[in-house]
């Protein structure tokens, strides 16, 4: 009996669900099974609705159990993207075992199987692609890169430990609490000096402006539009809620010379900070007694040398603190001397004694071994003081930097566009009507490239971005300031530009090369772009790798000119060869490997010439083919056990008889009332046999074996070829299939390969093999084109997804679903109206027996 859910149940009281139903107290009637019987007819309709949808279901699953090996089969044996596909002839070819013969076989090698007796009389030369190699420390010596020839180097700028320098007093950290729940950290380091009680207020704000918090709906906003600072004529810095919502603010951490100079004691929870007087004035919050050598001692930098990292503390500068203000150039140069053997002895302790430190004029040197690389890392304040190039400096190039920072960059004004290297930049811009604005107010195009809403590309600073063009041989790429050096790689790597780009830490060397070989795939990098909108304009390739093949010869300042041993030009291959007794001459192709009438020959070294000629003694290479028969065997035979299990599905599936109770009718599928008494083995024992024979008499299925039996048994010579193979038809348990004769198959391949090649692949007279059953499984299983497989479109496929969603069997189950749902709206519609009727009965019932009741009483009875 269906619920009103339209859920067969045999529980009576589902199908009221919620309703409130008075069930014959005052009647004395059964009204709920009353009500079951009158709308047990539309519990029935449902019922069945639901077993037709149910065996639809199983029709459909055991579909898609014949169609899914038979679209593995055509992948497997008959796609061009597969290793085994014997619909190519070219796989039979390829599946011979071809030797090259005489004095110089090695040089020579060859594939595939011809009839054509080729012979390679002499390699003069072997093709080669382009290559161009740079040294990054001769192109980017601008950036102290100086590692060259293998050797890991690192120069820093002039270094004056004896500098006078001013440090801050209230360097470290400050943490905030906002309202106790918000926590917010501001960091002040050794050089951000403040002249005044104001411009360290200051600096508090800014600080509080570029960090961000989470507020209370859970978005990311400036820490300063809930907090901020102000000076009191008392030196006071009060900290207060800037979003006046009554929060406090307190001050939960502090660190370093901060804390000190200001003694903050955190566990106070106080709202403000106090810069101390003396004498009545506010103290200076800058040391000036200090120089660059104190402010180093003692500080830190993690050192790398080829993947070990160690930390070294830099030794202290004038221990016995003489007074640099009237110490000599001697004593200042002494007491660096001290610093830098000191250095020395860290580093030599840290790496040993082949990692050395020295002064090279005024600037630190660390130099190690040949093929070593070296990285040292600090703060930036540290690193700039050490004269490095600030937080990491490294022996190579470090390919991760923005071409804003690898070139001279001058930013853009009112009246001129932004220049890099030199070149003038292009305004970049993105089609404005495919503009996104995102919820955080901020604007993107198409590619998810950041703009602004009138599509002006916008680069990582939140300003204009401009485009600068990178042109080699021809061929055109665009970047901007924010592109990486690995970016620019990655890019000239792409397929379209034909080039193969890579940068060694090891030798901190670039390296081009064109993707092929030959005379015609060279590399030029003019100094200037050849073509187009900016022509003219330097060549942003020339920058980065320097001018190469150079067109005019006439390389634009600020270029530098590739060396001529920097560049090696591809070449052709050049050798001969004779074809059937045909002395071909010399020839050349602009790749190693070429193909002779169906033979592929690789050539693989030189021999054979003097001079331009070749020497009439040299013994020529000849080549020996023969069938790898292993491998097609094996892939034969596969490929018949597996076609013979599809041909045996789909007979079974078509030509099984159903399942009969002993009435004779059928097992249909169980309704939920028939569920509710049984065990889960005696429901699974119970639909395996409702199942059997679910496609009986498919037309399709019978339309499929039919069609399969003719793709194996072909008429004529097709099938005397495969006979005389060893491949014939066996008939056993009312299923055709195909044998093999695996000795028979292996002589065939022996004595005939090309006759086996094509008994398989044959398009012409009644087909080969291969091809006949392709184009039955292409008819009722492709899963691609416009027009799927006669199965897929029946039942769709896991191989084709959107076709689980629409087919014939779904449509079908679709438009039961459509009437289950309008039966079980009339079940509802039904059971409320009788709902009502016997309510309304139970009421007059129970009023009349009261009144009854009363009556009675009032007369005495």
């Amino acid at each position: 009996m269906a619920s009103v859910s339209g859920v067969t149940s045999s529980n009576s009281s589902s199908i009221y669900g919620n309703r409130n139903v008075l069930s014959g107290l005052a009647t004395g009637m059964d009204t709920e099974s009353m009500i079951e019987n009158a709308v047990s007819g539309y519990n029935l309709k449902i019922s069945s609705f639901q077993q037709k949808q149910t065996k639809l279901t199983w029709q459909q699953e055991a579909i898609r159990e014949i169609s899914s090996p038979m679209i593995k089969f055509a992948q497997k044996y008959t796609s061009y993207n597969s290793s085994t596909n014997l619909l190519s002839p070219s796989y039979f070819n390829k599946s011979v075992i071809t030797s090259a013969n005489g004095a110089n076989a090695s040089k020579v090698s060859a594939s595939g199987k011809t009839s054509s007796d080729v012979q390679i009389l002499g390699v003069k030369q072997l093709a080669t692609k382009s290559t161009y190699s740079a040294s990054a420390a001769d192109l980017f010596s601008n950036l102290g890169i100086t590692g060259k020839d293998g050797i890991a180097t690192i120069i820093g700028s002039d270094l004056d430990l004896s500098q006078q320098m001013d440090l801050s007093k209230v360097s470290g950290t400050l943490t905030l609490s906002y309202g106790g729940t918000r926590s917010i950290d501001l960091s002040f380091n050794d050089l951000e000096t403040y002249s005044s009680a104001d411009a360290f207020v200051n600096a508090i704000n800014t600080k509080l402006a570029t960090t961000t918090v989470t507020d209370s709906k859970g978005e990311s906003v400036s820490a300063l539009t809930m907090v901020m600072a102000s000076l009191g004529d008392d030196g006071k810095v009060s900290f207060v809620d800037n979003q006046s919502a009554g929060n406090t603010v307190t001050v939960t951490g502090a660190t370093g010379k901060l804390k000190e100079t200001l003694n903050i004691d955190p566990s106070k929870k106080e709202s403000f900070l106090t810069i101390p007087s003396e004498d009545g004035n506010l103290i200076d919050l800058v040391d000036k007694s200090g120089s660059k050598g104190k402010y180093l001692s003692g500080k830190t930098i993690s050192m790398s040398v080829d993947g070990k990292t160690k930390t070294i503390t830099l030794p202290t500068y004038n221990p016995s603190d003489l007074d640099l203000t009237t110490a000599t150039t001697e004593e200042k140069e002494q007491l660096t001397d001290a610093f830098v053997t000191g250095l020395q002895s860290a580093v030599k302790d840290a790496f040993g004694a082949n990692m050395k430190v020295e002064l090279n004029g005024d600037a630190l040197q660390f130099t190690g071994q040949k093929g070593s690389t070296i990285t040292i890392s600090a703060t930036s304040d540290v690193g700039k003081s050490l004269g490095l190039s600030g937080s990491f400096t490294s022996s190579y190039l470090d390919t991760g930097k923005t071409l804003g920072s690898l070139l001279e960059l001058n930013s853009a004004t009112d009246t001129d566009p932004e220049t890099l290297g030199g070149i003038e930049g292009t305004v970049l811009r993105s089609d404005p009507s495919k503009i996104t604005k995102k919820s955080n107010g901020t604007y993107v195009d198409a590619d998810g490239n950041k703009t602004d809403e009138n599509g002006y590309r916008l680069g990582s600073d939140g300003e204009q971005l401009y485009g600068y063009e990178l042109e080699i041989s021809g061929k055109k790429l665009t970047f901007t300031r924010d592109s990486s050096l690995d970016a620019v790689f990655s890019a000239i790597n792409s397929e379209s530009m034909g080039l193969s780009a890579s940068f060694s830490k090891t030798t901190n060397q670039f390296q081009l090369s064109s993707r092929e070989t030959g005379a015609a795939s060279q590399i030029v990098i003019n100094d200037i772009i050849s073509e187009g909108e900016n022509k003219g304009k330097l060549n942003l390739a020339a920058l980065l790798f320097g001018a190469v093949n150079d067109s005019d010869g006439e390389i634009a300042a600020g270029i530098q000119k590739a060396p001529e041993d920097a560049y090696k030009e591809g070449k052709d291959a050049v050798f001969s060869m004779e074809v059937n007794g045909v002395d071909m001459g010399t020839i050349t192709r602009s790749d190693n490997t070429f193909s002779v009438d169906g033979l592929s020959v690789t050539l693989k070294g030189t021999f054979g010439y003097s001079g331009d000629t070749v020497d009439s003694t040299t013994e020529a290479v000849t080549f020996t083919s023969v069938s790898d028969a292993d491998t097609l065997v094996d892939t034969i035979t596969g490929m018949v056990d597996e076609l013979n299990e599809i041909l045996k599905s789909v007979r079974d599936a078509h030509a099984t008889l159903p399942n009969y109770k002993s009435d004779k009718s059928r097992y249909e599928p169980l309704t939920d009332d028939d569920k509710s008494g049984m065990t889960d083995s005696a429901i699974e024992k119970y639909e395996e046999k409702a199942k059997q024979g679910i496609l009986f008499g498919d037309s399709d299925l019978t339309s499929l074996y039919s069609k399969l039996l003719s793709a194996i048994s072909p008429s004529g010579a097709a099938g005397s070829a495969l006979s005389a193979m060893g491949i014939s038809t066996t008939y056993s348990d009312g299923v055709t299939t195909l044998q093999v004769d695996e000795d028979a198959l292996r002589d065939a391949l022996a004595s005939n390969p090309d006759g086996v090649r094509d008994a398989f692949t044959s398009t012409t007279g009644n087909g080969g093999l291969m091809v006949n059953v392709s184009k039955v499984l292409s008819d009722y299983a492709s899963t691609t084109g416009a027009t799927k497989g006669i199965l897929v479109q029946k039942a769709g496929s896991a191989y084709s997804p959107l076709s689980l969603l629409s087919n014939n069997i779904q449509d079908q189950i679709d438009e039961y679903d459509e009437q289950i749902t309008k039966w079980q709206d009339k079940l509802s519609d039904q059971v409320d109206y009788y709902t009502r009727m016997f309510t309304r009965l139970e009421q007059l019932t129970s009023s009349m027996n009261s009144q009854s009741s009363m009556i009675t009483s009032m007369l005495g009875g």
